[in-house]
């Protein structure tokens, strides 16, 4: 398990990460989704040793990584900017991983590389983003970590190759407990891969939880009255209101409150109409981070 507390990174006088709390189950695959400069990708170096913290704590299993630094050896990060040896192919690379990890697994790699159809004995620096973004996971997977970051997971993966490479993960994931965090934009990634999530803003984790509770943390409702209302009228005693908007007779409105709450206040209000709808991920992090 990886448990954050009160995680605070700054940059002259730009705070990166403000008091940051977060835990991942081991064996899990979480999302680390924010805008930009929301602080996924300093989370994520902080978490692998790039960048040290200015306050709080990150334990891995218990242990304090800034007192304990041998806990991150089975840990791999995939930066959003790849850096390989210059002039190297990802044979050559792969014989540097076979010297420096202990758990690189060679038949894996060939394998791996097969499936992807990779140019083993291309010079990475002649190939496209995705095909650099390919050989990078590929190296790491066949390494075997413990706990693999990535930063922009299938950041120029064509749709097969990202189907591809859910599948490998969430196959390491099942078959032998690696842990991943990925950092990401993409709300579709998320939702397609993870299992829980945290989400980012300004520095600040603006809402975590499993997957299926993070899309039903806020309710949209439709509701209509016989005659033109303000937002006033669909009110109550605790009501958490994020986004009211009326056309008419007719307002879709936002909450922050218990599904069964709501649609219990409203409906004693005598409304001609009530839909209680279903929320995006992306409508999640829109209302969440306004």
């Amino acid at each position: 398990m990886i448990n954050a507390t009160n995680v605070t990174k700054k940059f002259g006088d730009l705070v990166a990460l403000d008091n940051v709390g977060l835990t991942v189950e081991t064996g899990s695959i979480f999302g680390l989704v924010g805008s930009n400069g929301a602080g996924k990708s300093t989370f994520l170096r902080l978490l692998s040793g790039v960048y040290r913290l200015d306050g709080g704590s990150i334990s891995i299993d218990s242990r304090d990584i800034a007192e304990n630094p041998e806990v991150r050896k089975n840990l791999i990060y995939v930066p959003d900017e790849l850096y390989f040896i210059p002039n190297s192919n990802m044979d050559s690379m792969a014989r540097l991983c076979q010297n420096s990890r202990a758990k690189f697994d060679e038949k894996l790699y060939a394998e791996l590389a097969d499936k992807f159809e990779a140019s083993r004995k291309k010079p990475i620096r002649t190939m496209s983003k995705g095909m650099k973004r390919q050989a990078a996971l590929i190296l790491a997977i066949a390494s075997q970590p413990d706990i693999l970051l990535i930063d922009e997971t299938f950041d120029g993966l064509d749709v097969i190759k990202r189907h591809d490479m859910r599948e490998i993960l969430c196959g390491a994931v099942a078959d032998r407990g690696l842990t991943v965090i990925m950092a990401t934009h993409s709300m579709r990634e998320v939702d397609d891969l993870c299992d829980s999530l945290a989400m980012l803003h300004k520095g600040k984790i603006t809402l975590q939880s499993e997957l299926d509770e993070a899309k039903t943390s806020l309710i949209k409702v439709q509701i209509a009255f016989p005659e033109a209302f303000e937002k006033d009228a669909v009110e109550f005693d605790g009501a958490e209101i994020l986004d009211f908007t009326r056309d008419g007779t007719v307002a879709t409105v936002i909450y922050e409150n218990d599904r069964e709450q709501v649609e219990r206040e409203l409906r004693a209000k005598s409304p001609l109409l009530i839909n209680v709808l279903p929320l995006s991920l992306e409508e999640v992090f829109i209302y969440k981070n306004r």
